[in-house]
């Protein structure tokens, strides 16, 4: 496979990851047959991808081209996007700066129509939710944001100075705002608006990065091969450790070590002791990425239903006789075998001898009428709808609230899992599992729909 430069998205439907070679080409790892798949296309840029199955970049001619493996799709406008932000919801937001403005413009492939747009002020960087509901910019005011189904602005969060890099929560519901200059980092709470907490880590930072289960998040000190490892769940900086920082790591295993990089080596950290765990000798020179991925593809829901057999009196016939037939053939030879016995005399009738010889199979008699089960009526299927599933139930209603389908508002309801309450924001039910996709995308939101059997 081509020498990688950087990873874009993993597609667990499929089990391809898309990445970006050294020259700049799109390609995607093929995880079920092992192979490296490249896009035959020349290099393109400002490569994006939010599912791994779309990879989006601007191609020589300057027009917005979409690759996936069932096929492609180009979008031409008189202004050349300067950066791509695809969303999970299957949306496209272009952004462009005109002056002192960055124009937003959304649209959902394959479909060229733009159904929305927004103007903020001329932003340094953006910042997309793993949700895909808020996109903010980092401006010289501050942290501007939208909502990502209309592009309506949000407040924008006043800042202590110039900005150089923010990430969110794997929720969404507090960014980490990292300053030019500056030993600490803001925390914004999405619902208030504002900074809530400032952390001090000792050293200006240069960079953020987010651990994907939202546990800790790793600061790099800027003018130092070091990482501050800071606790969300109370704000503090539980330990520094000595790394350099690439694109790929330091990172954040799903069991809570830290992967580091040590000389040619790599190494497992546990954040709160500081010991090694495990060594990865020559892990220097991998490309490192974390992967939740089962290999299995989605379970189809039609694997579930009862399979049933058209009946006819052929087929019930042949399974008669057949049964009938072997039944008094064995029986017919084991009195063959058997030692004659001694007639009984009985008042009704004198016994009969059992033939000798080969034994003889019974004309065949006319199939027994059976009584057919008369099938049971099954409820139809209900299809639910539903946009987020929360600890908090005041945040679940808030999220309610600014959501609407045909007019009509969403519900709340309470469920539990691993024994603690979970607050459900939901729609439905729908008669068919089209109805309730549709009604989903009306949205503009992520969503995803379930079946349940009433």
């Amino acid at each position: 496979m081509p020498a990688l430069a950087r990873l874009l998205a993993f597609d667990e439907a499929q089990g391809a990851l898309a990445f970006v070679d050294t020259r700049g080409a799109p390609g995607r790892l093929e995880m079920r047959l092992g192979v490296a798949v490249p896009v035959v296309y020349p290099p393109m840029t400002s490569l994006a991808s939010a599912d791994g199955w779309a990879v989006y970049g601007v191609n020589a001619k300057r027009a917005v081209q979409r690759l996936t493996p069932s096929g492609n799709w180009t979008y031409g406008s008189a202004l050349t996007p300067k950066q791509l932000l695809p969303q999970p919801d299957g949306s496209l937001v272009l952004l462009n700066d005109i002056g002192e403005r960055s124009m937003l413009r959304r649209l959902h492939p394959p479909e060229a129509r733009i159904t929305d747009t927004a103007s903020v002020p001329k932003a340094a960087f953006t910042v997309s939710t793993p949700l895909g509901d808020r996109i903010y910019f980092a401006t010289d005011s501050g942290l501007a944001g939208v909502r990502v189904r209309d592009l309506t602005r949000t407040k924008t969060v006043p800042l202590p100075g110039p900005p150089i890099d923010a990430v969110p929560t794997p929720s969404g519901d507090r960014i980490y705002v990292a300053y030019a200059g500056k030993p600490s980092i803001s925390v914004i709470d999405r619902y208030e608006e504002k900074v809530v907490r400032t952390i001090g880590i000792g050293a200006p930072a240069a960079s953020l990065r987010m651990d994907p289960d939202g546990r800790y998040l790793l600061v790099q000190r800027d003018g130092q091969d070091s990482v501050a490892v800071i606790s969300i769940a109370n704000s503090r900086v539980v330990r520094v450790l000595g790394t350099i920082w690439r694109g790929d790591v330091p990172l954040v295993a799903p069991d809570g070590a830290i992967l580091t990089l040590d000389g040619d080596d790599a190494l497992d950290v546990d954040p709160t002791s500081g010991e090694v765990r495990r060594r990865y000798s020559g892990g220097h020179a991998d490309l490192w990425a974390l992967i939740r991925w089962n290999g299995f593809r989605p379970r189809a829901k039609g694997l579930d239903q009862l399979v049933s057999f058209d009946t006819d009196s052929t087929d019930s016939t042949d399974l008669t006789d057949s049964t009938d037939s072997t039944a008094v053939t064995a029986a017919d030879s084991a009195i063959a075998l058997a030692p004659p016995r001694p007639a009984v005399v009985t008042p009704i009738a004198p016994p009969v001898a059992p033939p000798v010889g080969p034994p003889v199979a019974p004309a065949a008699m006319p199939p027994a009428l059976r009584d057919e089960p008369t099938p049971v009526a099954r409820s139809p299927a209900e299809w639910t709808l539903s946009f987020a599933a929360l600890l908090d139930e005041q945040r679940a209603k808030q999220l309610a609230a600014t959501i609407r389908i045909d007019g009509k508002a969403v519900k709340v309801t309470r469920g539990t899992r691993e024994g603690s309450a979970i607050w459900r924001v939901i729609s439905g039910p729908f008669a068919t599992r089209a109805d309730a996709e549709r009604a989903g995308r009306r949205t503009g939101l992520p969503f995803w729909v379930y079946e349940e059997i009433p």
